[in-house]
């Protein structure tokens, strides 16, 4: 101690410190520290809150005794590694006629792991407010020209908890409007998390397609039946998925599932080994639900047109 008092830390340090702690958070799936500190604070202190929602929706929220805590937000930047494709193992994998159908496990192990992150992170930041639910998430994804091969996923929502009622000890995600969310309590019906799914495909035929004249005539119509087998054989994986996450969340469906595929060209290989075909990326996500106790059906009401 000195003579004008205790001695002060080294400012730098501390900063130092923290953002290794941050990283190393980060890097076990965690949350930087100040987010986690800011969130913690509000939780305890209390304050104004921020959020997405509209006028209508936080008017909904107040009708439905949900209380605003903060916006959240989940986010992940990931790397795709290098997909081995050719003649490894024995060859291509063949469909019946020498084309070829395979999924790029590489491709749909990076979209469905960076999600994974994005969606982690939003329920950490949720449960250090003291949420019970996520509501109204939004999502997007990006590439970046400064991290080649690179994708990029945030989800963004709006933290709320029930007056006078214990936070969950894992807040309930949803991609649910709060009008939705208001409809499926008033019919009794839970939500029990967002369920998603993205898987990719490469399709093509045994040889180069853009130069297989007996196949691809320009002035014959046909359907490239390779390409559209590819898409079906990503979405029942999709599919399949998502039935699957549903169970394990013990759900009895899934509603307001938003569909995204795209189709591109694309060279995979080298040498002898390289094949043209297309690259095709399907994914899906939704909100899981289940019925509670309270659950009813609302007979519909008969509406006679006199106007006539």
């Amino acid at each position: 101690m000195s003579a004008s008092g205790p001695e002060e830390g080294d400012p730098a340090a501390d900063l130092d410190r923290e953002q290794q702690e941050s990283l190393a958070r980060i890097e076990a799936g965690g949350i930087p520290l100040s987010a986690e500190r800011r969130l913690g604070e509000l939780r305890e202190h209390g304050g104004s809150f921020t959020s997405d929602l509209s006028v209508s929706g936080f008017a909904l929220c107040h009708q439905l005794g949900l209380q605003p805590l903060s916006q959240v937000m989940g986010s992940s930047i990931y790397q795709v590694g290098y997909q081995g494709v050719g003649y490894q193992g024995g060859g291509w994998p063949m469909m019946m006629g020498g084309s070829v159908l395979m999924e790029m496990e590489t491709l749909s192990e990076a979209w469905n792991e960076v999600r994974r992150h994005a969606l982690n992170r939003l329920a950490l930041e949720a449960t250090h407010a003291g949420a019970d639910a996520v509501i109204g998430v939004q999502l997007r994804t990006g590439a970046h020209d400064w991290a080649a091969g690179s994708i990029e996923y945030v989800v963004v929502g709006t933290a709320v908890r029930r007056r006078d009622a214990p936070a969950s000890a894992e807040p309930v995600l949803t991609e649910l409007s709060v009008s939705d969310y208001a409809n499926l309590a008033r019919a009794g019906i839970a939500p029990a998390g967002i369920v998603a799914w993205t898987s990719v495909f490469f399709a093509a035929y045994e040889n180069n397609w853009l130069t297989q004249s007996n196949r691809l005539s320009p002035v014959q119509n046909y359907e490239l039946r390779e390409f559209t087998q590819g898409v079906y054989s990503a979405r029942e994986q999709v599919m399949g998925r998502l039935g699957l996450q549903a169970q394990q969340l013990g759900a009895s469906g899934i509603v307001g599932v938003r569909i995204g595929h795209t189709v591109q060209r694309q060279d995979v290989g080298a040498g002898s080994g390289q094949r043209g075909g297309v690259l095709i990326t399907f994914d899906a996500i939704g909100t899981a639900v289940r019925e509670t106790a309270g659950a009813r059906v609302t007979p519909p009401k008969t509406t006679v047109d006199l106007s006539i």
